[in-house]
Order: structure tokens, then sequence, then C-alpha cells
């Protein structure tokens, strides 16, 4: 078997009863909350389509399949079956697992910021019909690491948290996690993690979800690879998501929204100059949005900032933007701290030097 065994985390002190009673509360009270909002907004989402739709008309079975495509990406993606038929939701299921294709390590990426510049991060301000968001530059991609979260009790960690542990800069969510329950703890990544070369958590065998990771010259590599190839091309960092936008510079999705429906988005995409950008776009009609974009137009929107590779990363309650101490876009979760609990973030440090020197 290739690849490393991770260090065990150290061993934390055992909770106070106070202690683990609150957490208890907190629990069952984010659980409640989860459980409300998000069936209000799918019922919501179901009411407005079958009301001002309808199935008959061609018109109307559009908005009905962009519902349902909303939907099918959420936790409660059985209610999408109540607005397609059976070969309907064949088809919308189909298209959000379809296999990615290979970037290798592209050779047209060359590196130009190889030291840190006096202002190695840009915010840009991001709109567009129902949506509005930021798009964060780092011009040397040597400051972007991958870190995991410290998990207790099965409960990862807000992006402020690792921020501040860190020494980084700014950061966005990336990996989505296993949330059987409901509970929306994030303690446990889906798919594969690679931090400093090694594993951490290998992937679960799936042939439709996007290795994203950089190597230690920066360069960022996409597709599908077994570790043993990631590690011979170099890579660094990596974590899994889907789909991607953006492979050779060409768009991957050319006809309809890309099957996603309309939601918060967190995307990440390299330029021909090792640019690393990131998207992160508010949605579900919070921060002045509508709901929230298509998959298309994050792509669109790569496109646009001269992205030659982007893959999209977990969305939603997820999407988080965090720089300078402050979150700064309008995350859609329940959560009263504004943020959710992750399994692990892109984090952007203020030098190459920093960076190596948390990395393991």
């Amino acid at each position: 078997m290739n690849g490393f065994v991770p260090t065990p985390e150290p061993v934390s002190r055992p909770l106070s009863r106070k202690r683990k009673r609150e957490q208890r509360r907190m629990q069952r009270r984010r659980r409640a909350l989860r459980w409300v909002f998000g069936s209000i907004f799918t019922m919501a989402v179901l009411i407005a389509a079958l009301v001002t739709a309808g199935f008959a008309t061609p018109w109307g079975r559009s908005i009905r399949l962009t519902a349902a495509e909303t939907v099918i990406t959420t936790r409660h993606a059985y209610l999408a079956h109540f607005l397609t038929t059976p070969a309907e939701y064949s088809q919308l299921w189909a298209a959000l697992h379809q296999a990615p294709k290979n970037t290798n390590v592209p050779s047209y990426v060359h590196v130009v910021s190889d030291t840190t510049p006096s202002s190695p991060i840009e915010v840009l301000p991001l709109s567009g019909n129902g949506w509005n968001g930021y798009a964060m530059l780092v011009h040397n991609p040597k400051l972007v690491r991958l870190v995991t979260a410290h998990v207790h009790n099965g409960m990862g960690e807000y992006i402020s948290d690792m921020v501040k542990h860190t020494g980084a800069l700014a950061g966005t969510n990336a990996s989505g996690f296993e949330d059987p329950k409901g509970a929306g703890w994030g303690g446990t990544p889906v798919g594969l993690v690679m931090t400093g070369g090694q594993v951490v958590q290998w992937p679960k065998g799936t042939n439709d979800w996007t290795t994203v990771g950089f190597t230690k010259d920066g360069v960022m590599v996409m597709g599908q690879y077994s570790v043993a190839q990631l590690q011979r091309m170099g890579v660094r960092d990596a974590m899994q998501f889907h789909p991607e936008l953006v492979v050779d510079g060409k768009p991957m999705i050319t006809s309809g929204t890309g099957g996603w429906g309309y939601d918060p988005r967190t995307a990440i995409g390299q330029r021909k100059d090792g640019t690393v950008i990131f998207i992160v776009i508010n949605g579900r009609f919070k921060g002045g949005s509508g709901m929230g974009a298509s998959q298309r137009q994050v792509q669109d929107e790569m496109l646009k900032l001269g992205a030659v590779n982007a893959c999209a990363m977990d969305g939603g309650s997820s999407s988080v933007l965090y720089k300078d101490g402050e979150i700064v876009n309008s995350p859609s979760t329940t959560d009263p701290n504004h943020q959710r609990h992750l399994p692990d973030a892109w984090l952007v440090f203020p030098s190459a030097e920093a960076a190596d020197a948390y990395g393991p």
C-alpha cells in the first residue's frame, strides 16, 4: 500500500460533564434548526416550482427540473422525486456523477510570483443574476495549503479558528463531509485528504470525484489519480470534490446550467501565471443575494478571471470566505457563529516560509 500513515492526533483531556451537557444541548439545537430551515427551504422550492410553473408546459418543465437540481444536491435529495419522473431523476443523478478529466501537471502553468508580494491577496466583489459573492486572488500559489481541522468528538473546526491557530491570513472551505444524522459536525471529510505529501484519509474508491491538489512548485493538478500517481507527480496537498468546471482552458459545462441547480458556491482555480483563484458565492437569500449561482455561472466567472483549470468545492451552508479576522461573505448556515464546522480548509499563509513551517 502506498502513502504514509498519518500521525495520531495528540490525546486531549476528557471533557467535563458540564461541557458534555453543553455540547449535547448545542447539538440538539443545531439539528432542530437545520431540520426546520432545511424543510422550509426545500418546501418553498417545491411549492414555488409547482405553483408558478406546473408540470405540463415546456417552460414549467424547465423550472421544475431546475428546482429538482437544486434539491437533489442537498441532504433532502429524496424530495426531488416529487418533482421528477423516474427517468428524469436518473438523468439528473447521472449528470452529477460524471467521470473527471485529468490535467496531469500542466506544462503551460508557469508560476510567476515565487516570492511574497506586498499584497499577496486581492478580494474582488462579484455579482450576477440572482447572486453575489467574491473572488479571492492569491498571486503566489506556494502560500496556499490544505489544512485539516482539529477534530474533537466528531466535530470539525470553524475556519476562523483554523486561520487563527495556524497564523494564516485567509481561507475558504474545501472538502465536503459525512453527515449521516444531519448534525453538521463536519468531522469526517468525504474522499481523499493529503497534507504535506502524507495521506490523512484514503479515497473512497468512487469514479466521479475529482482530486484537486497542488505540487510543491505550486501547480494545481486535477483529475482522477491513485495516491501513488499523486506522489510521483510531487503533489503536496490534495482533496476531492466535484464537478470540474474548467480543464486545460476549456469549459466543462457547455449546455444547461450544470445540473446542480442554484445554491451558495465555493470553487478553486488557477491561472497560467500560477495565481490561485477562489470564488465564494452567497445564496439562499443571504447577503442580498437570491437563491445562488449555478455551476455554469461559477465556471463562467472562473473563465473571466483567467482560470485554465478550476473545480467546485463543497457549497451550500459550508461556503465561507474568511480574511483578516472577518467572514467576508454571508454564509447561509444556521450556526449562531455564522459558519460551519469543517473537516479542512484551503488556507493562505503570509509567506511560503510560514506555510512550510506549519506544514507536516
